[in-house]
């Protein structure tokens, strides 16, 4: 009986059999007693590692709570092992308990000696916004430096003797093979680039994300941060598709896949043109090969275009910036200019070879380069990570089908979406929005072209729904109360458009679409210095788009400033020298500037280039494109081509045929033509569609004159008109100056000598002097971007 009981009280120890053959996982488990018990007693143990499994099973099954209940005890039983502290603020990171997840890592000096504690401390930093404390941990030490082990029993002296083909311990995820340590290393890269754009440091941003995307070709986080916020040229983003390690880090289809996948992404609405010398002849056949070298001269004095290697070593230090004269005060768009010309260019060589001198394998022992600075002791040395031979199985898949396959991903079907977008086709582009939305209808990249697409559509209604279905279910998202303020903007009420759309660059501040929009809302209504402002802060965050250029340029044309105008367009056209819309503008610029057949010559090949881009859509000309061809008969008129004129002015009547303004240009060439009853319908016709026109009614006046005037009564003496007609005459001049006064309608006689005029007018010469008004200081009056899209994507010229 007391021997039954002495045995039931004592603990049994663990066998020198069962240490043998049982695994620790990396630490040691002390003895419950300190007194020395027999070995042959048996001990009851708890495992620690059905712990672990238990805390990584409830992290899947998304029981974050219960998760840090269990990894917050296996700390405490490990003694503080770096891979269990690491899970216990993986599970604070999960439940957005930010501050206490960084402390937990902090407390232990964890983020300086491991690697995966380092960047999990630096990313609950950022989420909380201290952005500064997370940039002093990311550069405290350097992250190629750092140990992957998570257990304690393996440190940094020992992961340093490791090889490149190390293997991964799955049973305990201590040790980590070189390719997932390089997609650690892309991670830290990247979060250092997300930190400095939020600093608003984008330059250093930019040079982080190729970085992370040299490190590891697979960041897809680190190109969409490039390209959706517009950071890099058209041609930057080519030259870093071509020159990232896709060959070390992939096989032949992989790296086939990841080209075709990464291209899909770039930028689509113009074509990239490196501003190089052998850019000779002209976008178009029919443009003068003058015109076209004057356009490309501007285009390079006004910003530095380098992109030769040999500037590299010139620019891993910025230039120093001219220092202005304290007495010179500049406006806000020289300032803009002066910024965008004096600052030393983004080169990706620059950052492309900064990332091929980062350290790439274990065995390097090599340090990060620090910013604005070089390491001449480390050299580029080519590295390739082995991977094992692919058997054929299921899981593999040919790659002609694979790409087939590949074509229903949603990125692909958003990039065609995106190319019919730009190309002006809206219904093939809503058409495969649809595609994509029924199949994921959350999707926001899709959303934002949906948006941008329904803007251009006029489509309200459908507008009203997607923005409300955003906001139920993405209250906190910028593109909800971005999509809010565009249907507002739609149905034109500026206020409440203003208002979300202020909120949406709130809640983000590097969303350019909405800045853009926020600008529209006070373009519209001829608030000039706050749609610049909301402009600048665009350009700022747009690096690599030309649309904020765009828009500055058109505020400045409407502000009558056109030198400063057309700056910013040949500014526009650095980036952009094929974009129709810039075209388009700057011959209005022209056209106002009194250059009317240079201005001629820009229309005539901005419309030849708009008649190819909707030839390849297998489309006629819409209504977006009247404009132009109103413009373009307005320069013909000028120029005396009066039969071209009419042409190019009926041809905008059949785009869009209640246009009043239209018939008024018609009716104005026709009595310039000496068709004074066709101009008194076209007149008339105008007048229908809006009454109140001052211009239309004081011409029709004026041309209603001279036909009763072409018609002799015979019960007048001749005398007695002759004398009523020298009365009429000066009571015409002084009535004529009134009006001109009212309506800003005034004789242009620069243009019009008098041969021309008889010429044109035949028997009735005075006619003609009253149609020499200038009708186009009335037409351009409105705004040739008065109906703006939201988008950032397009506009409407």
């Amino acid at each position: 009986m007391s021997h039954r009981n002495t045995r039931s009280s004592i603990n049994r120890l663990p066998t020198l059999e069962s240490l043998t053959s049982r695994r620790y996982h990396g630490f040691r488990r002390p003895y419950l007693h300190s007194c020395l018990q027999p070995l042959t007693m048996e001990q009851e143990l708890i495992d620690i590692e059905c712990y672990r499994k238990i805390v990584k099973n409830y992290i899947d099954l998304r029981r974050y709570q219960t998760a840090l209940f269990w990894a917050e005890k296996v700390t405490v039983l490990s003694n503080g092992e770096p891979r269990d502290v690491y899970w216990e603020a993986q599970c604070m990171f999960l439940l957005r308990e930010f501050q206490r997840a960084a402390h937990t890592i902090r407390s232990r000096g964890l983020e300086k000696t491991n690697l995966l504690c380092h960047y999990l401390a630096a990313e609950c930093l950022n989420e909380a916004k201290e952005y500064q404390s997370a940039l002093e941990i990311l550069n405290a030490v350097d992250c190629e430096t750092l140990s992957c082990a998570l257990s304690g029993r393996i440190g940094a002296s020992t992961m340093s003797s490791m090889k490149d083909d190390s293997v991964t311990d799955e049973s305990d995820g201590s040790v980590y093979e070189e390719p997932y340590r390089t997609d650690i290393i892309a991670s830290v890269y990247f979060l250092k680039g997300k930190i400095l754009e939020s600093m608003d440091n984008r330059s250093l941003a930019m040079d982080c994300y190729v970085q992370a995307l040299h490190k590891s070709v697979y960041c897809t986080e680190a190109l969409d941060a490039l390209v959706q916020h517009d950071m890099l040229m058209a041609w930057e983003e080519k030259e870093l598709i071509q020159h990232i390690p896709m060959v070390q880090q992939c096989t032949e289809p992989e790296r086939k896949v990841l080209k075709r996948l990464y291209e899909s992404k770039l930028k689509k609405y113009y074509e990239s043109i490196a501003m190089q010398a052998n850019l000779d002849d002209p976008p178009v056949s029919s443009m003068n090969t003058s015109l076209w070298h004057e356009l490309k001269e501007k285009m390079k004095n006004c910003k530095n275009n380098e992109t030769s290697k040999s500037s590299i070593s010139k620019s891993f230090t910025p230039a120093p910036r001219p220092k202005q004269k304290q007495s010179e005060i500049m406006s806000p768009a020289n300032k803009i200019l002066e910024d965008l010309k004096n600052n030393p260019s983004y080169l990706i060589h620059t950052s492309l070879t900064r990332a091929s001198l980062l350290g790439t394998s274990i065995t390097g022992g090599t340090t990060l380069l620090s910013v604005g600075g070089t390491n001449n002791s480390r050299q580029e040395t080519p590295f390739r990570i082995n991977r094992p031979k692919i058997n054929s199985g299921t899981t593999t898949v040919h790659y002609e089908q694979c790409m087939d396959k590949l074509e229903s991903s949603i990125d692909l079907m958003i990039a065609r979406a995106e190319k019919y977008f730009y190309s002006c086709d809206y219904r093939r582009c809503i058409k495969m929005l649809e595609e994509i939305l029924k199949n994921d209808p959350y999707h926001k990249r899709s959303l934002t072209v949906q948006i941008g697409c329904l803007m251009e559509m006029k489509d309200c209604n459908r507008l009203f729904y997607v923005a409300h279905k955003l906001v139920d279910f993405y209250p906190d998202d910028a593109i909800s109360w971005y999509a809010v303020g565009c249907y507002y903007d739609l149905i034109g009420k500026s206020d409440p458009a203003r208002r979300y759309l202020s909120k949406a660059t709130a809640l983000d501040r590097l969303y350019g679409p909405a800045w853009l929009a926020y600008g529209h809302s006070f373009a519209k209504e001829n608030e000039h210095d706050q749609a610049m402002a909301a402009y600048f802060k665009a350009t700022q965050l747009m690096r690599g788009c030309h649309l904020p250029l765009l828009y500055i340029g058109v505020e400045c044309g409407l502000t009558k400033n056109h030198a400063m105008a057309e700056k910013f367009f040949y500014q526009a056209m650095s980036i952009a020298p094929l974009d129709v819309f810039v075209l388009h503008e700057l011959g209005v610029i022209k056209y106002e500037c009194e250059h009317y057949e240079c201005a001629e010559e820009v229309f005539r090949s901005t419309l030849e280039m708009v008649r190819t881009m909707v030839k390849q859509n297998n489309e006629q000309l819409t209504a977006r494109w009247e404009p132009l061809l109103n413009n373009l008969g307005h320069c013909c008129r000028k120029n005396k081509k009066y039969d071209e004129a009419l042409e190019f002015h009926r041809w905008a009547l059949s785009l869009k045929p209640l246009n009043a303004a239209t018939y008024t240009a018609i009716g104005f060439v026709q009595a310039l033509m000496g068709q004074l009853y066709d101009a008194v319908d076209s007149f008339h016709k105008s007048l229908s569609l809006k009454r109140d026109d001052v211009f239309t009614t004081t011409i029709l006046k004026y041309v209603i004159e001279d036909l009763t005037e072409e018609q002799t009564l015979p019960f007048y003496s001749a005398e007695g008109v002759d004398e009523e007609e020298d009365d009429e005459k000066e009571s015409d001049k002084t009535e004529l100056s009134k009006d001109e006064s009212k309506v800003s309608v005034k004789v242009d006689t620069r243009n019009e000598p008098e041969g021309d005029s008889e010429e044109v007018s035949g028997s009735v010469p005075r006619s003609t002097m009253r149609m020499q008004l200038n009708f186009d200081d009335w037409y351009t009056k409105t705004s040739p971007m008065s109906d703006t899209s939201a988008d950032d994507m397009s506009i409407d010229i």
